[in-house]
């Protein structure tokens, strides 16, 4: 696990594009709070990031609205703001499946308090229709906007934002957290703790008092506790738990519960190391699992063989559980291949 768990802590410290934390590269930069872009300069007495710095181009919205972009999605809010494009293989999936985790952790701050906005950085195939599936997949509901519109204007927010890529795959993935009335703006990751996010947005309202945690006595605390004590935690928690439940239903994509008694072996190590792949192929279960859950298609997450070891290990062990739980015979799953271990 430790390739994939390297790439998923250097999100947490960088604003990587989307090809960086795909590849695994090297980080752009460490985590910047204080700046989205170069400001116009300080208005006397006030902020730099107010109407004149924002562009007020129209922009369309994922349920056929036309609205100016500050005054009617930023102007006075406090807004989650990040960028999609909804044919986008692999990081866009997961940094909407966590943001959608996050909103619902905030509950029904998200559209009173708090707003989410999802600009597309390709306008000219993502229209409101598009988008309109791609929220609903998402679970996004009132609060979150997905945005779109005239090139030329998208481009005028890109740039105004910090978000200058010239290949849609490498766009900036990390998450830009402002309130506009008290002029203060920053960078998160969507790979942090959703609790911890979750946190962080509601500290841009000054209003916002931090509910002082339950007492936790030393003695129910974790002894040397470890990564290795729960092979694939970690793992499954960030990269798959905002899109699949174990035991709970399907969320955006298919409940895992005893997946690894319905699917071959072989065909799911395979699938959860290249599904973009098997999907040119057009392998018949991997199209016929596009069919069902259309608008999230299993991304590329770069696993390495001995990941997917521990995913198997961490979905054994939850299939262990709920059979357990149900008072059912324990269930004897196949091991992943144990010789596998390339990282």
């Amino acid at each position: 696990m430790l390739k994939f768990v390297g790439v998923f802590l250097a999100a947490a410290l960088a604003g990587l594009s989307a090809g960086a934390i795909a590849t695994g590269t090297t980080p752009l930069g460490l985590l910047d709070r204080a700046a989205l872009s170069t400001p116009t300069a300080p208005v006397a007495g006030g902020t730099p990031w107010d109407e004149t710095f924002f562009p007020n181009v129209p922009v369309q919205t994922h349920d056929g609205r036309t609205l100016r972009f500050y005054d009617d999605l930023v102007r006075n809010k406090i807004v989650v703001v990040n960028f999609i494009y909804t044919s986008c293989s692999n990081i866009c999936p997961l940094v909407t499946s966590r943001l959608a985790l996050v909103k619902d952790m905030l509950g029904e701050r998200v559209g009173r308090d708090i707003f989410f906005l999802s600009i597309s950085i390709d306008p000219l195939n993502d229209s409101p229709g598009v988008l309109k599936k791609y929220a609903e997949t998402y679970r996004a509901g009132p609060g979150w906007t997905f945005i779109t519109g005239d090139p030329e204007h998208m481009d005028v927010i890109r740039a105004k934002l910090g978000e200058r890529s010239s290949v849609k795959a490498e766009h900036r993935n990390d998450i830009m957290i402002g309130n506009d009335r008290i002029g203060r703006w920053g960078r998160d990751s969507a790979f942090s703790n959703i609790e911890v996010l979750a946190e962080t947005i509601q500290e841009f309202d000054p209003a916002w008092i931090k509910p002082i945690p339950e007492r936790i006595e030393t003695s129910a605390l974790p002894v040397n506790y470890s990564l290795h004590d729960k092979p694939g935690s970690f793992l499954f928690t960030k990269a798959c738990g905002g899109c699949h439940s174990i035991g709970h239903g399907d969320i955006v994509g298919p409940d895992l519960a005893g997946v690894l008694d319905r699917r071959d072996h072989e065909w799911l190590r395979r699938f959860l190391r290249e599904p973009d792949r098997m999907r040119a192929e057009k392998d018949p279960l991997t199209v016929e699992l596009d069919e069902k859950y259309p608008g999230a298609k299993m991304p590329n997450l770069n696993l390495s063989n001995s990941d997917v070891d521990d995913l198997f290990a961490y979905l054994s062990s939850q299939g262990a559980k709920e059979t357990s739980a149900s008072g059912g015979a324990k269930i004897e799953a196949v091991p992943p291949n144990a010789t596998s271990h390339a990282h």
